[in-house]
């Protein structure tokens, strides 16, 4: 192709067709532009392609993270679910006089739950891969990716709030278990050496008459039920960013 405009331009110039030249050689360069311009939009439409093959994956991991918080976040309920039963259950030790003279050992697994922990941390290796390889630029829907953000602002809230209560169990209720309570009583056989002794901490008096211990479980009640109602948003937000995530894999497949 080349050779062809280079015998044109030398026929041209040899007989003395100046203007026809001068003409050829716009006409060259714009064809050359134009084949520039081609291959830079197919170069871009290339990028563009791999791009959102990209994107598609990170939003396809992203969906699959999402999956696994809901499933965390409905077992967080659960758990919160007997921590509740167990305050409640304790509230009826302290406060009905049909438990007065029975050994607080004979509770210890109906209560056992006010004092236990449990961490929700969100799955975010998709939301950091996409921040880090700077993936949300090439999300042309705005929305969705304020959603995202939205999303995991929500649970990073969430896990600390879970945090703050879990060191709320370990300043109260089991510094509270650990100075009051008679372990080797509550827990048998956890003392290979046992003394020979009338476990005197054995019995319900100790929470009856311990403000402190009703102070703790009121405290527990309420950061429970708290957690609870916050679990069951980020279930809902989760749910609703899956199917707008759907959306857009779907329209730019």
């Amino acid at each position: 192709m080349l050779k062809f405009f280079r015998k044109i331009r030398q026929k041209l110039l040899s007989e003395s067709k100046f203007s026809k030249y001068l003409i050829y050689a716009v006409g060259e360069i714009v064809l050359v532009v134009i084949g520039i311009l081609i291959a830079l939009q197919i170069n871009n439409w290339n990028e563009a392609k791999k791009e959102q093959a990209i994107l598609n994956a990170s939003l396809t991991s992203l969906r699959i993270n999402l999956q696994e918080d809901i499933r965390n976040l409905n077992t967080q309920i659960n758990y919160n679910e007997s921590v509740l039963e167990a305050v409640d259950f304790s509230f009826r030790i302290i406060s009905l006089s049909k438990y007065e003279n029975m050994p607080l050992s004979a509770f210890a697994d109906s209560i056992f739950d006010v004092a236990t922990e449990r961490t929700f941390l969100p799955t975010a290796t998709a939301f950091n891969s996409m921040e880090s390889g700077s993936h949300f630029q090439w999300i042309e829907n705005q929305d969705l990716t304020q959603e995202i953000y939205n999303y995991y602002a929500l649970v990073g809230k969430i896990s600390n709030i879970i945090s703050q209560n879990n060191q709320f169990v370990k300043n109260h209720m089991e510094v509270f278990t650990y100075n009051n309570m008679e372990f080797g009583s509550l827990l048998q056989n956890s003392n290979p050496y046992p003394k020979k002794r009338n476990p005197l901490l054995d019995n319900t008096k100790i929470l009856k008459e311990s403000t402190v211990f009703e102070n703790s479980l009121i405290g527990r009640r309420l950061r429970a039920g708290s957690e609870i109602e916050l679990s069951k948003d980020a279930i809902l937000t989760a749910e609703q960013l899956i199917k707008t995530i759907n959306e857009y894999l779907n329209a730019n497949n």
